[in-house]
């Protein structure tokens, strides 16, 4: 199999599983909102993870793709007793790093919480600092055992064994979901509880999914060690290499993948901490804040998502294909690796993105309620998303050449955009501001990601423009034919109804898949990007 067929086929695998992971994240929603009550009973669920992921990113700090890359270093040099000597060391430092991160988010969590009301007070109306509070206090107890999860699955990755990490991956998801939605469900309607209570138990979910992950990993473990021993036994290099020499080369090689992981969870801490503060400022009902600020960052940012898990697929699989041919020299497959990664990223995510942008209403009510503004909050923000799988996969371009550490000051750059012009688009746009804030962010680091390949990889992009404009061209003919079968069935169907919403979504979904597939198909678009597919589907269907 060609390099080419080889990336293609393995960015469809990659991109196939982490969608459908996507989805089970989101679909869990619908039952928990309608569990919950709306968005202002979802705000502490909102408010409380995004202070919790940035702390287990910083609690992990890339190490455990870093203890994958050396584990695996060394087993292949035979030094199998330099490779135990990193994962037993790893596994304390990863524990210190767990009890420190979660110190520092309980006893952060009051100054958190203030910045995210924006007053002493809390918001008349809203909730409150001690309730905020309480709920980050909860979650901060889940970083005991990220840390070590994490690194874990990062050793199984250095032994070649991928199993166990899948495997661990789904037994968290699902003991997570079912604690979020078995837990809150028994605290409102069994126990009859607080929706504060409900909101503690749905955060302190993540740590019964990473207990149950840790069991299943011991499992794992278990079976395996045996085989781990015999390694040791039989190791007779004489190759050892010092702790501080490990770890200088775990925090050389992590900090560009801390900085750049970082990216989007600090957007959207910039978003929390001045959501409501410039709401406030531009007279905005104290009572909206919470609702609004939900809807930016949970329901309509998981819808926003789904076309942007594509990216993960790209990035996974793009960087040792990259790496290879640009070490070796290989310049005009590199660029074809590059243009061919760009093309079908953009031939997905930009009909995805626009078609949830034209179905924003139908899909906001089946998912969550009728609500004109998260709608509008949607609508705006889809198309978002794919600027958000441009940076991924640009950025990931930029370490397979080796330009990792201009992709750490590119995404700092972006964030100080971010962080700078947020506040005023809020108060002029309220929170269809933030939504801008990030758009402009985002674009300015995927251009700077841009320059980097054109200048150091010496990529022409004259033939990716032709492909996003003809991908363009097509997906607007989508959209216009999408929007008219919206308008016919809702003629004949209340579209603010959940069965008149779903019924509109089916509809219009179908219309979109069939057009924009129809018309790329005849127009040979897709051959650029599918290559085998398209041919599969002709032997098929003779009309395309």
């Amino acid at each position: 199999m060609s390099e080419s067929k080889a990336l293609v086929r393995g960015t469809f695998l990659l991109t196939a599983s982490i969608l459908i992971t996507k989805v089970i994240g989101i679909l869990y929603l619908i039952p928990f909102y309608a569990i919950i009550g709306d968005e202002k009973n979802l705000a502490p669920f909102t408010y409380a993870y995004q202070p919790y992921t940035i702390m287990i990113t910083i609690a992990t700090a890339g190490v455990p793709l870093a203890a994958a890359k050396y584990v695996s270093k060394y087993n292949a040099l035979g030094a199998y007793k330099v490779s135990r000597k990193l994962y037993q060391s790893s596994f304390i430092v990863m524990s210190i790093s767990g009890i420190i991160g979660f110190l520092l988010l309980y006893f952060l969590s009051p100054t958190i919480a203030q910045l995210t009301l924006a007053n002493k007070g809390g918001i008349e109306g809203g909730w409150q600092i001690d309730d905020i509070t309480t709920v980050i206090r909860t979650i901060s107890f889940v970083v005991l055992f990220i840390p070590l999860l994490a690194t874990w699955r990062g050793i199984f990755q250095g032994f070649n064994s991928m199993g166990p990490t899948a495997v661990s991956e789904v037994t968290e998801q699902v003991a997570r979901i079912a604690f979020i939605l078995g837990g809150s469900y028994i605290v409102l309607y069994v126990m009859d509880g607080s929706v504060l209570m409900a909101n503690q138990v749905a955060t302190f979910a993540a740590g019964i999914g990473a207990i149950i992950a840790l069991l299943t990993l011991l499992y794992f473990w278990v079976k395996r060690r045996h085989f781990i021993k015999a390694e040791v036994e039989q190791d007779t290099s004489d190759i050892d290499v010092s702790y501080f020499k490990i770890y200088k080369e775990i925090i050389k090689y992590s900090i560009p993948f801390v900085i750049v992981s970082l990216c989007f969870p600090i957007i959207n801490l910039i978003d929390q901490f001045t959501h409501n503060t410039g709401l406030a400022m531009a007279g905005v009902n104290s009572e909206l804040h919470d609702i609004y600020f939900t809807m930016l960052s949970m329901t309509t940012n998981k819808i926003v998502m789904i076309p942007t898990s594509l990216a993960a697929g790209f990035a996974v699989s793009l960087v040792p294909f990259i790496t290879n041919t640009y070490n070796s020299g290989r310049i005009d497959a590199m660029h074809h690796q590059i243009r061919k990664s760009l093309g079908v990223l953009l031939y997905l995510t930009v009909p995805a993105s626009l078609g949830i942008m034209v179905l924003a209403q139908p899909l906001y009510n089946v998912f969550y309620s009728y609500s004109p503004m998260g709608t509008e909050i949607l609508f705006w923000y889809a198309p978002v998303s794919i600027l958000i799988a441009l940076l991924s996969v640009t950025a990931s371009m930029l370490q397979g050449i080796d330009k990792q550490a201009l992709t750490v000051w590119i995404v700092i750059v972006s964030l100080i955009v971010k962080a700078v012009i947020n506040l005023p688009l809020i108060m002029m746009f309220h929170t269809l501001g933030a939504v801008l804030g990030t758009a402009i962010a985002l674009l300015i680091a995927v251009i700077l990601n841009c320059l980097v390949l054109w200048k150091y990889a010496d990529f022409k992009f004259n033939i990716t423009i032709y492909h996003t404009l003809r991908i363009t061209f097509y997906t607007i003919i989508m959209v216009l034919l999408v929007e008219l079968s919206y308008f016919i069935v809702s003629l004949f169907i209340d579209p603010t109804s959940k069965l008149g919403a779903l019924i509109v979504l089916i509809v219009g979904g179908c219309v979109g898949v069939v057009v924009y597939g129809f018309l790329t198909m005849r127009a040979r678009l897709a051959d650029e990007f599918l290559g085998e597919v398209t041919s599969k589907i002709r032997r098929k269907i003779k009309w395309v």
